[in-house]
């Protein structure tokens, strides 16, 4: 059941405070943090729960490595360039 550890707590080192898995599972869309293997491991099999739950597509936005600052800023100024 996808639900099954959504009532456990733990402290988010990004938010900085106790929250639920079920934050972790569908921080802002139905992806999970990228985070999530970093902060549950210790408390359940998370990498098992992921695997099953999710589909492949998913897992590897998951893991996808996030974009270097440089390549976030210059997306942001283009984008900017694009609306005025």
């Amino acid at each position: 059941m996808l639900s099954e550890h959504d009532t456990r707590k733990h402290r988010c080192p990004m938010l900085g405070h106790i929250i639920s898995f079920s934050y972790c599972r569908t921080p802002g869309g139905n992806i999970p943090c990228k985070k999530i293997f970093d902060c549950w491991w210790e408390t359940f099999n998370v990498s098992e729960f992921i695997h099953t739950h999710y589909d492949e597509a998913t897992i590897q936005q998951i893991i996808a490595p996030n974009p270097s600052k440089t390549a976030s800023l210059l997306d942001l100024i283009e984008q900017a360039r694009k609306r005025v």
